[in-house]
């Protein structure tokens, strides 16, 4: 199996620690984002040179770059990524469900999709909320974009986390899956909360048991509180190849 790791719980470290902290836990192929670096100094100012500094760096350190989140500037900020050699372009927001946004959304991705495919890139629009509340939406929207390089990343937490069945939602998305992000979620006071694996509700095994037979690209780890971002990604490290081995 191949696994990665997104950036949010590391998004207040540096670049250089977060490389070499994913090398010593064993995983070479990271995940960036592009984003306001004084607010966040994980994240990539959309400029060559510093998309080129970056790319050297990881280089230095044995580093594959794998997957990017843009933001709206995405005219700008797709032709940059080329140059880390990312094969991913990841998407989220939290659209309000409307009939109007959707149309806009779906042109967006379309648009998005296109710049995508002039440097091989696949476009991975997260589930998270909104428009992408439920999986039977999720599927809605992707089949009215209908671009093969437009696809979801699958994060179980965030259906769970806005109310839906995350193991049931495998069925209607299954084919559409071209990434996954995986944390948990627990219940404090009635209300959802994003968590450890081995500390929340949702049933991996039978996930996996759905999804591994015919899923096999990146396993991505989100754990996202950054006051114990490396004991969070490594027990989910430890729990999700213990739950492989368990299911495969």
């Amino acid at each position: 199996m191949k696994f990665t790791s997104s950036p949010w719980g590391f998004r207040f470290w540096n670049f250089e620690r977060y490389c070499d902290f994913m090398k010593k836990i064993g995983i070479t192929d990271i995940c960036v984002q592009f984003g306001n670096p004084e607010k966040l100094p994980l994240t990539f100012k959309a400029e060559k040179d510093e998309i080129e500094k970056y790319k050297n760096i990881g280089e230095n350190k044995g580093i594959k770059f794998i997957e990017i989140a843009i933001t709206n500037n995405y005219q700008k900020e797709i032709p940059l990524a080329s140059i880390l050699d990312v094969k991913y372009i990841r998407v989220c927001d939290n659209w309000p469900d409307s009939d109007e946004l959707f149309k806009k959304v779906v042109k967006m991705l379309k648009d998005i999709g296109k710049i995508a495919k002039e440097y091989n890139q696949i476009v991975i629009v997260e589930n998270h909320g909104g428009l992408m509340t439920n999986a039977e939406k999720c599927k809605k929207l992707i089949e009215e974009v209908g671009m093969e390089n437009v696809k979801i990343n699958y994060d179980p937490a965030n259906f769970l986390y806005f109310g839906e069945d995350p193991v049931k939602a495998i069925d209607f998305i299954l084919p559409y899956i071209g990434f996954t992000h995986f944390k948990s979620v627990k219940y404090e006071n009635g209300k959802p909360k994003y968590c450890r694996l081995s500390e929340g509700v949702i049933d991996y095994k039978k996930i996996f048991e759905k999804l591994l037979p015919s899923y096999d690209n990146y396993l991505g780890l989100e754990y996202e509180e950054p006051s114990d971002v490396e004991k969070g990604t490594i027990d989910d490290f430890n729990y999700i190849k213990n739950l492989i081995k368990e299911v495969m």
